[in-house]
């Protein structure tokens, strides 16, 4: 039988996850200067991806100057007129802003107009000091220190920029504005895992009890608990064990579905690669349809279950893996046997094909109960063509 520890560990060594994790630990802000958070984010991209950006900073850095000629210091740059503060008093908020996004950083320099920066969104924490924390316009704040540092070449404490002083320090109303600002035309929109983040954090940082956050954080103590973690590919970490890229599945299911799919998660992938995509529509669909006819999970059945599938098909669910290849050959064998026509269909892989093989191997294989396949397809493997 496969054994995992509740912290979803195999072994004593701090995993990747495990310390990607760990930036949602603490309950205080997470402060950081601006050249803090470049540097950070930079030294966790894998090699091969510093490159890339050193490639294209470059680049943007020689776009900037040929768009603006006739400015020669920081100084020069025409930006609207608001409160000044000086740049290096600004300092970012980890866990009020979303994961510093390098590429759109550079975008923002390569497609650099003065008139399209506007104000960093920041308030003072401490009134007694000139002191600033950015809420909002982080890339802006990044793209305008690299521009006054490494095109200029000038000391970030030295120079001014633009910057909205909001008199409040009420963090969660600060938070929620965050993310319906960030949904205007004209900003980076939010992806999902932005949003997340930001539910994570107003629970457990700004103590929030908006219904929506506090289930998100209770799934999320789910795949903190099993060893994963949420990203993006534009993090560059989407190939590392435990990554779960797809947050669609996690929104849908209930609390204790996202528990269930957790741990199998953790006992196919044994923790030694990332989460595929279809492999998250795949069995997330199974749990959900567990939990609406009523079958009882615990880590009994997860463990069987996996088990099965690993046994099987390495529960691999990657698009040329064992089992598309299996229910594929059972979908096409069963449309030439009932189509009445020489073509041979399409199959697709995904749950309307795939669900119905899954559940009737299951059925033979597991020796549990399993939930009613609820395809639309007619589609029924025949039991020769299984695993």
């Amino acid at each position: 039988m496969l054994q995992l520890t509740t912290a979803g560990q195999f072994g004593t060594a701090k995993t990747y996850a495990q310390t990607k994790n760990a930036r949602y630990t603490s309950t205080k802000s997470n402060i950081r200067s601006i050249k803090q958070r470049w540097d950070e984010t930079y030294n966790k991209l894998p090699a091969y991806y510093q490159s890339i950006v050193d490639g294209q900073l470059e680049a943007a850095k020689s776009e900037f100057k040929r768009r603006n000629p006739n400015r020669k210091k920081f100084q020069d740059l025409l930006l609207a007129e608001a409160k000044s503060a000086i740049m290096d008093s600004v300092k970012i908020d980890g866990t009020m802003q979303r994961q510093l996004d390098i590429m759109w950083v550079l975008k923002i320099i390569n497609q650099f107009m003065e008139t399209l920066v506007v104000p960093i969104q920041v308030y003072r924490p401490n009134p007694t000091k000139d002191e600033f924390l950015a809420w909002d316009g982080q890339h802006t704040l990044v793209a305008l220190w690299l521009i006054a540092t490494h095109i200029f070449e000038e000391d970030p404490s030295t120079l001014t920029i633009p910057v909205n002083m909001y008199q409040s320090s009420l963090k969660a109303e600060m938070r929620a504005n965050f993310i319906i600002i960030n949904g205007r035309e004209g900003k980076k929109p939010l992806d999902l895992i932005d949003i997340w983040e930001q539910m994570i954090f107003g629970v457990r940082v700004d103590q929030s009890k908006n219904p929506l956050w506090v289930e998100a954080e209770q799934k999320q103590q789910s795949i903190e608990k099993w060893g994963l973690f949420v990203t993006a590919k534009k993090f560059g970490d989407d190939e590392e064990a435990g990554a779960v890229t797809r947050l669609q599945e996690i929104n849908k299911l209930d609390v204790a579905s996202v528990a269930h799919l957790c741990q199998y998660l953790a006992m196919s992938t044994q923790l030694s690669r990332p989460v595929e995509e279809k492999e998250m529509v795949m069995m997330a669909h199974y749990f959900e349809q567990c939990r609406l006819r009523g079958i009882v999970v615990d880590a009994k059945y997860i463990n069987k279950l996996a088990s099965v599938a690993i046994t099987l098909w390495d529960a691999d669910f990657s698009p040329n893996g064992k089992f598309w290849i299996k229910a594929s050959n059972a979908y096409h064998n069963w449309h030439n046997a009932n189509s009445g026509t020489t073509w041979s269909g399409r199959f697709n892989k995904e749950p309307v094909h795939g669900f119905p093989f899954l559940v009737d191997q299951l059925k033979k294989s597991l020796g549990l109960p399993v939930p009613r396949n609820n395809s639309k397809s007619e589609f029924r493997p025949a039991s020769s063509d299984l695993f």
